[in-house]
């Protein structure tokens, strides 16, 4: 599908030498995350964040007015966000990370445990560090393979006794973004109010979600209705609204209960700012007010996802092993099993040959794409560049350095004697 918008600003490409690439890839120890993006030519590391905004989202940053408190874009973002998910109740936050920081340490003690569809990275981080348990329970049920193991979710809550959330990640983050159904976020919620647990969503790619619900045909309601309906079924929704947002940064929690929501306007002043901003300028959050509502138009949706499928078919049909069903927003090329650090060796032979710059997520290649930002060329030439990276002979590297935590944001690499990039 034709892209459902037209470019209006640009900014040119950064180019750059293979023999220039070789030395920012050993500066940055072989790792795609420590390259400095100014000498990116093509960044798929990340959806988040870095997606493009509307002019109608610019010249609301610019109406913006500076406050310390009540600011008019709060109210604006709050009545946005509560027609959009049926919550009474809306906490901007400056991303998710920063949701998931405080309603953790609100809602857990030391000891419980949080079971999941899949945490991701600094989810899990984020409960870990509260000295609790995150348990996966992935379902991988075609064509939802993000869903939750609902049998295995009854089994853990009765034999773990302390389970004190269920998170459903929608889309699940693992492996492309891979939907949860409707069906099973009923269920889910069904489960949890039979043994006392709250059901929370980390609903960052929440339109992505009721988009794949729609096209596999569980539902024919819109986009937003289908959204309204996967909001209804949880207690509390948190979300990054850097990626289905449409926003560079920014996010919000949605609850139901006026109680715990005067609590979390405390947590907020304590940790992060006046409630009205949650950390944010009022630019930030009138910008939120539009990406809101074009997240849900399901015209950019379909072009967003279809691009996503085109390059992971441009992929296949060169022999590059991709996980499938493609997801909605990357598409994850798997490991290769006999070759030391895969991941690494691959995305580093992709940017000395290409500039073009990937993540690395479970031990995997992801190539996410921001929103409105590539044109089809540019996915063309992106594709047939990985493909050729991944059919040459890859580097053999070396570990250097491995931290505790985070090890794919922060690990570092050396060549192994008589390797070349």
């Amino acid at each position: 599908m034709w892209e459902p918008y037209r470019i209006k600003v640009v900014e040119p490409l950064p180019i750059t030498t293979r023999k220039k690439r070789k030395k920012i890839l050993e500066r940055a120890g072989y790792n795609p995350f420590l390259i400095p993006a100014r000498y990116v030519t093509i960044d798929l590391i990340s959806d988040s964040g870095t997606g493009a905004m509307t002019a109608q989202q610019w010249a609301a940053m610019i109406q913006a007015r500076e406050d310390f408190a009540g600011q008019a874009s709060f109210g604006e973002f709050a009545d946005a966000a509560i027609s959009l998910t049926g919550f009474p109740y809306i906490q901007p936050v400056h991303q998710g990370r920063s949701a998931e920081n405080i309603l953790f340490g609100m809602l857990l003690k030391t000891g419980d445990t949080v079971v999941a569809n899949t945490h991701f990275e600094t989810t899990r981080g984020n409960i870990e560090s509260q000295g609790c348990h995150a348990v996966d329970l992935p379902s991988n049920e075609l064509p939802f393979c993000g869903n939750i193991d609902l049998p295995q979710l009854r089994k853990t809550i009765t034999r773990r006794k302390r389970v004190k959330l269920i998170v459903l990640t929608i889309t699940s983050n693992i492996l492309g973004g891979q939907p949860v159904s409707l069906a099973n976020i009923t269920q889910a919620r069904r489960i949890a109010r039979q043994h006392g647990v709250a059901l929370l969503l980390d609903a960052s790619r929440f339109a992505d979600n009721a988009f794949f619900i729609k096209h596999y045909g569980e539902s024919k309601d819109s986009i937003r209705t289908i959204c309204r309906k996967i909001f209804q079924s949880a207690d509390i929704a948190y979300l990054s609204s850097k990626k289905d947002g449409l926003v560079n940064i920014g996010g919000f929690i949605g609850m139901r209960d006026k109680e715990l929501y005067e609590r979390l306007k405390r947590e907020v002043i304590r940790q992060e700012a006046f409630p009205t901003s949650g950390g944010l300028a009022a630019r930030d959050v009138a910008a939120m007010v539009g990406g809101l509502s074009d997240s849900t138009d399901e015209r950019f949706l379909r072009s967003h996802i279809e691009n996503i499928r085109f390059l992971g078919q441009s992929l296949k049909e060169n022999r590059v092993d991709i996980f499938e069903p493609i997801g909605g927003h990357a598409v994850v090329i798997m490991l290769r099993k006999g070759h030391p650090h895969f991941a690494f060796s691959l995305a580093a032979r992709i940017y000395a040959d290409s500039g073009i710059r990937v993540g690395i997520f479970d031990d995997c290649v992801r190539l996410a794409l921001p929103r409105r930002v590539y044109t089809l060329e540019h996915i063309k030439y992106a594709a047939e560049c990985i493909s050729k990276a991944y059919s040459a002979k890859l580097p053999h590297l070396k570990l250097a350095y491995r931290p505790r935590e985070f090890s794919n944001f922060f690990a570092r690499y050396t060549t192994a004697s008589g390797t070349k990039v």
